[in-house]
């Protein structure tokens, strides 16, 4: 399907190409997936790691819910499947769009002929509600990505299958923010008719939910009547819901389930060597966000700059990245490391936490406490998952603190559970993995770091940030954007709301090599619809 209309600029603007913008770090080359003819038929079975919190993708930043609920959904433009970068944004329920040469109008002309599962026909009055309903949310709604439509001035309905959107001012990156896999188009008539999205799954997307059975599985079946003409291959999606990651690796070796992560090099080598070419092993530039110790500045004594540094301070990020890491991956800001937007590693060296003398980070640690009147340390409660991945971080940092006298006690708390704590900000020290759904600071400083950010944790409200956040975003010259990008980065990390862990480059996924015609992204969000992929016979 053609994209006319769209000019460099638009391409800039909404896509970020390779062309436009600084190139990111290229992941090595997935093996070629496939060569065959793809095959109608077959189950795909897939772990997850929690159940879902909710079952509303516009309410939800877990994977807990995006895994099991993006196979119902589609979104107006998603990111290419099979680009490993994610760098080709294409059409999906809009077939072509228009930007208009002052950035501040996309027109999007809709698929015609599409239905949802329960029988509604979707128009643009189901887009419009879809967008509305994450810009302003109803009382006491949780839409953490509400801040992707705050430029929006109105939306309008030109016939059932053209929707208008009309910025306030040029938008750099909102057709990346409407490609993430969070964007699914709800039946607005269904809704109001006083059906929960939180509760039912009704969607345009290549399978239909159709059982969830709580700590156990989540089950979709194949679509037949798909808007995509001879899709899906498969006959069904069915995620086992699985907490422990020992449990996922045996469930992986004996090909129960036919992806699962891997922490480390050796659990890599081990499924290599029983395994061999029953199985390939995908990785990406490190992977879209990281591991943080979340600090609540409402609270003392994390309200004191000192106090957060001195925390910061304590960790041994080349101890971390070696126990935690397996010896590989870098340090990295609230931006992804090694992108086109990240602050260069010797800048980022100048910042708490971040150089390498531990002894003389701890004497200043130290130092600071005891200004801040805590000569003897204090006591911590801290948080974290119950899930594979944030449990032994939590364990790390709390060791790490008790060499400067801040005894921590450990909480782990279920996932659904864990959000709600998050969302009321009722803690004082909680560690959280978080994968960001793409690498723009739009998408990213607006769901974490501004003053109103939905996912703000720490409370923490820093008017250089949002200055240059709002500068940032209305520019378009790439170059100056970077520039403003990198200020602003700069500006939160010196007010310190959370504390980042080294990232990994260790990890792989193990792919069982019957599953063709898919592959791992940067973002653990964008890609789980599964609507092309397919599974050899063996």
């Amino acid at each position: 399907m053609g994209l006319s209309g769209r000019t460099l600029v638009a391409m800039c603007l909404g896509l970020l190409l390779l062309a436009c913008a600084p190139a990111r770090e290229q992941p090595a080359a997935a093996p070629d997936a496939s060569t065959d003819k793809p095959q109608y038929g077959g189950v795909l079975n897939l772990p997850a790691t929690s159940d879902p919190p909710t079952l509303d993708l516009h309410s939800s930043s877990t994977v807990g819910t995006s895994l099991p609920v993006q196979p119902a959904m589609n979104p107006l433009v998603r990111y290419d499947p099979l680009e490993p970068t994610m760098t080709k944004v294409e059409p999906n329920l809009a077939e072509r769009w228009e930007v208009s040469p002052d950035g501040k109008t996309f027109t999007f002309h809709l698929v015609k002929g599409v239905k949802f599962h329960q029988g509604g026909d979707f128009t643009a009055h189901d887009a419009k509600f879809s967008f509305e309903r994450q810009k302003t949310p109803e009382k006491g709604g949780v839409r953490p990505r509400r801040a992707a439509f705050e430029p929006v001035e109105r939306m309008d309905v030109v016939d059932d299958y053209t929707l208008r959107v009309v910025m306030t001012r040029p938008y750099a990156s909102f057709l990346a923010n409407i490609a993430q896999g969070w964007m699914a188009m709800l039946d607005k008539e269904w809704v109001e008719a006083g059906h929960d999205p939180a509760k039912e799954v009704n969607g345009t997307g290549p399978f239909v939910f159709k059982e969830y059975t709580r700590g156990v599985s989540v089950e979709l079946t194949k679509n037949p009547s798909y808007w995509k003409k001879g899709y899906p291959y498969l006959d069904g999606v069915k995620y086992f819901i699985i907490t422990d990651s020992n449990t996922i690796l045996a469930a992986c070796r004996t090909g129960n389930i036919v992806t699962c992560d891997l922490d480390n090099k050796q659990e890599q080598e081990d499924l290599s060597k029983a395994l061999g070419d029953q199985m390939r092993f995908e990785k990406t530039s490190g992977g879209w966000g990281a591991t943080f110790v979340n600090l609540s500045t409402l609270r003392k004594p994390y309200d004191d700059l000192r106090v957060r540094q001195a925390l910061a301070l304590a960790i041994d990020q080349d101890a971390a990245l070696k126990v935690l890491r397996d010896g590989e991956g870098y340090r990295q800001g609230y931006m992804p490391a090694k992108g086109p937007w990240s602050i260069p590693p010797e800048e980022l060296a100048k910042f708490p936490g971040y150089g390498s003398d531990v002894e003389k980070n701890r004497a200043e640690a130290r130092r600071l406490l005891a200004e801040a009147g805590y000569p003897n340390g204090f006591r911590v409660n801290m948080g974290t998952r119950q899930r594979p991945g944030d449990e032994n971080p939590s364990i790390f940092v709390k060791d790490q603190w008790e060499k400067i006298g801040v005894i921590g006690t450990l909480q782990i708390i279920e996932t659904q559970k864990a959000y709600e704590i998050m969302d009321k900000g009722d803690y004082e020290v909680f560690l959280w993995g978080t994968a960001y759904a793409f690498d723009d600071p739009d998408a990213i400083f607006a769901e974490h770091y501004t003053c109103t950010a939905a996912r703000n944790y720490s409370k923490l409200c820093v008017e250089a940030v949002d200055k240059l956040f709002k500068q940032q975003s209305e520019t378009l010259d790439l170059e100056q954007r970077r520039k403003l990008v990198r200020e602003m980065e700069k500006a939160a990390l010196a007010a310190l709301p959370k504390i980042v862990l080294p990232i990994s480059t260790a990890g792989a996924m193990g792919v069982w090599n019957t599953l063709r015609d898919w592959r791992r992204q940067p973002s653990t969000y964008s890609n789980r619809h599964w609507e092309q992929a397919w599974l050899a016979k063996q």
